[in-house]
């Protein structure tokens, strides 16, 4: 188990179980990757059940041998479950299965992109009960109501450091949207730019969002607040040049290789490229590289 208490979790009396441990996984006592050191006596907490967790397809396998371990070592329910089972995400339980910090005031999107899971597993869009947070994992925050996003802006009023880490779809940021966000305390706004057809309203959403002050001391877009996700694995000198656009505009970049239920093992080249374009140093240097020619 991992070692320190946090948010009172644990009392729900619920271990929480993850094939693999990342940044946004739970850190309370009630938390585990494994389970084998406790088969030959090994302490156990209390508990009334056992969930195993599993975000990513590819590690289904590890989370059924866990599932099968646990399902040995207690008497209590053990069940199997989250987004690689298509769990479609009810209402949101702050610190359960994501760390305490990061909040859901939705599920869903109302969008059919063809390389995405969601509407898949989550539906169109549901609007939850609003649970206070800085770090807002929506999927599709900007096509809530008005109403909604209003109730959401006057809980982050009270934040600090705040990311908008799910992503906000450009094309759906109004100058209403970018005036509630100015007067947050933010330190990311995350947006995508999946494909060239993207580009377009990226730009026009960069550019409001430096207009609107998100610079830096000398004026210069705010790159370290303004981030851009973007889809990549199909065309690398495509690929490369929207990621130079981007970067171009305002933001900074973050190329994610794309990845279905059957993970792809992609070739060098393609691991060099997002390696460059995922973390900021790299970035940074590859464009002054590519500026001084």
């Amino acid at each position: 188990m991992r070692g320190n208490t946090e948010g009172g979790c644990e009392v729900n009396g619920i271990i929480r179980v993850f094939p693999e441990i990342t940044s946004f996984t739970p850190t309370d006592e009630m938390v585990c990757s494994d389970c084998p050191e406790f088969k030959d006596g090994g302490y156990v907490p209390e508990h009334r059940e056992v969930h195993v967790c599993c975000v990513f397809t590819w590690d289904k396998p590890k989370a059924e041998w866990l599932y099968s371990q646990w399902k040995e070592m207690t008497d209590k329910p053990v069940k199997l479950g989250g987004p690689a089972y298509d769990d479609p995400g009810q209402e949101y339980e702050p610190g359960m299965y994501v760390r305490h910090g990061i909040t859901f005031t939705s599920r869903g999107c109302p969008n059919n992109c063809s390389f995405c899971f969601v509407p898949k597993r989550e539906g169109k869009i549901r609007e939850l009960e609003i649970k206070a947070g800085n770090e807002i994992q929506d999927n599709n925050f900007l096509a809530c109501s008005d109403v909604h996003r209003r109730k959401v802006y006057e809980m982050l009023s009270k934040q600090k450091a705040i990311r908008f880490v799910g992503g906000l779809e450009a094309a759906r940021l109004t100058d209403w949207d970018i005036e509630e966000l100015r007067k947050l305390r933010i330190k990311e706004l995350w947006i995508a730019c999946d494909s060239d057809n993207h580009i377009k309203t990226t730009t026009k959403a960069i550019n409001k969002l430096v207009k609107a002050g998100f610079v830096d001391r000398k004026g210069n877009p705010a790159r370290d607040k303004i981030r851009c996700y973007a889809l990549i694995g199909d065309d690398i000198s495509k690929n490369e040049a929207r990621l130079r656009k981007i970067f171009e505009c305002g933001a900074l970049p973050f190329a994610q290789l794309y990845q279905p239920a059957e993970k792809i093992n992609y070739s060098s080249e393609w691991k060099r490229l997002a390696t460059t374009w995922s973390r900021p140093a790299a970035t940074m240097a590859h464009m002054k590289a590519v500026k001084e020619g």
